[in-house]
């Protein structure tokens, strides 16, 4: 039903990918039992409910002294040559500007420049 494939870690550990988690929480969210989801992906029904209250905590987080909001959910790009994507994406709002990161945008990017905006303080 899930398909795909979720690798492991040297520890032997699951390395859960995020579109994966994504799904997770956007079928919880609307409105699937967790231990339901849980047996189907095949993890434990304590680590799928730490991905919900992550998730909604991530949404409730308030600004932190860059003014940069730290709020994570489900969002879905859209092209007119593919499917939509499912994926992460984020708002920074820096005083009165929004700097929109969209579905797929490279982590290692995003860290630069989150780094080079605490370096700049």
């Amino acid at each position: 039903m899930w398909g795909g494939w979720v690798p492991r870690r040297p520890s032997g550990r699951f390395k859960w990918p995020d579109e994966l988690k994504v799904k997770i929480i956007e079928r919880i969210e609307g409105g699937e039992k967790i231990a339901v989801i849980a047996r189907q992906v095949g993890a434990k029904e304590s680590l799928v409910s730490k991905w919900v209250k992550d998730h909604r905590d991530a949404l409730s987080r308030p600004v932190d002294r860059l003014g940069i909001v730290e709020v994570v959910g489900v969002a879905r790009s859209h092209s007119h040559n593919s499917q939509p994507k499912l994926g992460i994406a984020c708002d920074l709002h820096l005083g009165d500007m929004v700097l929109s990161i969209p579905v797929g945008y490279p982590g290692t990017h995003l860290a630069e420049i989150l780094r080079a905006l605490r370096a700049g303080q």
